[in-house]
């Protein structure tokens, strides 16, 4: 059973996510957090920590989640964008502690465009091509800073 903490529980990828969980075997999850809840070591139980930390937060509450990772060994998906540089550094120096994957779009879409893209780009040196991010009015993030380094 892989026990998971949840951060950014209330968003809407949060509550996706926790559904999709509570639909699996081999998965359950363990803690919810999100910007309303208050983060701290002593908020999860010393016998039961998570095996990893999914994060659909924002970048205070990644931040935050970070810390607890780090003081626990605990590996991380952070989904969240809108990191500055500096905050950026400071999770790669993180990744060389603990396991982190990042990303800043989970859209299978998103990935398969960057493939494409990135196959097709040496046949379009000689073209003008402007790629427009649209979100749902309500997203929180909105763009994801996502860029695609095709060229």
């Amino acid at each position: 059973m892989i026990n998971v903490l949840v951060n950014g529980s209330n968003g809407s990828m949060g509550r996706v996510l926790i559904d999709y969980i509570n639909g699996l075997s081999d998965m359950k999850v363990l803690y919810q957090f999100d910007k309303n809840t208050q983060m701290c070591s002593s908020c999860c139980s010393e016998n039961l920590k998570p095996d990893v930390i999914i994060d659909f937060s924002t970048v205070e509450g990644t931040l935050s989640i970070l810390d607890y990772a780090i003081q626990n060994l605990i590996p991380i998906v952070i989904a969240t964008t809108g990191f500055s540089q500096e905050e950026n550094k400071k999770i790669l120096e993180y990744s060389e502690a603990i396991p982190i994957f990042k990303t800043s779009n989970m859209s299978y879409v998103i990935h398969l465009m960057s493939k494409i893209l990135t196959t097709i780009s040496p046949f379009l040196s000689d073209t003008d091509i402007e790629i427009i991010e649209k979100h749902h009015r309500n997203k929180v993030d909105a763009p994801s800073r996502y860029s695609f380094n095709a060229c």
